[in-house]
């Protein structure tokens, strides 16, 4: 996974007819789904770039684009099921705010996202297209808390996670600084996997 470089992403990207955005100050964030991906392991990654006064910007992170085992185990009340983000682009999904009510994050609010629903609690992640439904379930980009953790435990519901906190809030002061400069917040996500590259 760590191989995969921003080249190869934007290949990706252009292969599957994503938007990429090349205007100054406008994200482009992508996650990267582990082949063999494992339900409490920061196992997939993330790069994100930007134009700034005319120069790219880019970033690398470890993070889980999967929820952990708690969740798969005990799937929140009142869900059909634990939520797994399907891969896919979703524009203008995110919005910058206040991950439940305490972290600086890119919280669901603005636009609608696909998942599937693992309802089996067998701690394995379910990717059935059968059980793919569409809304607004607060999968937000966030990170793990100020310890992290080498397990993504109850840290993830469904939503983006990075493992580390630092990079994930240097990277939201970054976010918090273009969206003042240039007058927007809502940002877009894209998730892909492992196997687009091969």
């Amino acid at each position: 996974m760590h191989d995969i470089g921003l080249s190869d992403v934007k290949a990706v990207m252009a292969a599957k007819g994503y938007i990429t955005f090349i205007g100054e100050g406008m994200p482009n964030i992508v996650g990267i789904r582990n082949a063999t991906p494992d339900a409490d392991k920061f196992d997939d990654i993330c790069w994100v770039w930007w134009q700034e006064n005319g120069k790219e910007v880019a970033h690398f992170y470890t993070i889980t684009t999967d929820p952990g085992l708690h969740y798969l185990q005990h799937p929140i009340a009142g869900t059909n099921g634990t939520a797994i983000l399907v891969p896919g682009q979703y524009l203008n999904c995110w919005v910058l705010g206040l991950h439940r009510g305490k972290q600086f994050a890119l919280c669901q609010r603005a636009g609608e996202v696909k998942v599937y629903r693992d309802i089996n609690k067998d701690g394995k992640l379910n990717f059935d297209p059968s059980t793919i439904t569409h809304g607004f379930y607060g999968i937000d980009l966030h990170n793990a808390g100020l310890a992290d953790p080498e397990v993504v435990g109850a840290w993830s519901a469904g939503c983006q996670v990075w493992e580390f906190h630092a990079p994930h809030e240097a990277l939201m002061q970054d976010f918090k600084r273009l969206s003042e400069a240039h007058g927007f917040n809502k940002f877009s996500y894209s998730l892909v996997n492992q196997e687009d590259f091969v």
